[in-house]
């Protein structure tokens, strides 16, 4: 999927000149491993309860769901070691693909998945196993690239 990268840098301008994304005073490092350890810890329960759901069944919805939280928390984790917070998931995904383009996270895979768990949130959408699998092999992508960072970024500082 090639970035789109006119929407990324208009979204990260607007998120700036905005205020959504903010610096910290310090990096927390607790925090850092807090996040890091919920996101673990529910992609397990979640890996765990999805291998009994039926394929015809609604509840990948809330598989995706898990996931992107995971993903979301880990995202959030990977901020504080540039002691930035952001108002809003988009801002969060905007800042961390202008400015760690080493990463090599997928900006069109973090919008589309933001704008499908607002659908699921905010207006009822449900996903069959089908929908679920078009997102999973992205999903794992990102979330094992940005664990690893961050493991490798906790044992640089120590």
């Amino acid at each position: 999927m090639k970035q789109n990268i006119d929407n990324l840098n208009k979204s990260y301008d607007l998120c700036i000149s905005s205020g959504n994304i903010k610096e910290k005073n310090e990096i927390d490092i607790e925090l850092i491993k807090s996040l890091k350890k919920v996101a673990e810890k529910g992609l397990e329960f979640i890996k765990e309860r999805s291998k009994n759901i039926p394929k015809e069944s609604s509840d990948w919805t809330f598989v995706f769901r898990d996931y992107y939280e995971s993903l979301r928390g880990l995202i959030e984790a990977f901020l504080l070691f540039d002691k930035i917070e952001a108002d809003s998931h988009k801002c969060k995904n905007a800042y961390i693909c202008f400015n760690h383009k080493e990463l090599e996270l997928d900006w069109n895979f973090l919008e589309t998945i933001r704008l499908k768990r607002n659908s699921i949130n905010y207006r009822g959408q449900l996903l069959d196993y089908k929908d679920w699998n078009m997102f999973k092999l992205g999903f794992e992508l990102h979330i094992n690239k940005l664990t690893k960072t961050i493991e490798k970024r906790l044992e640089d500082m120590f």
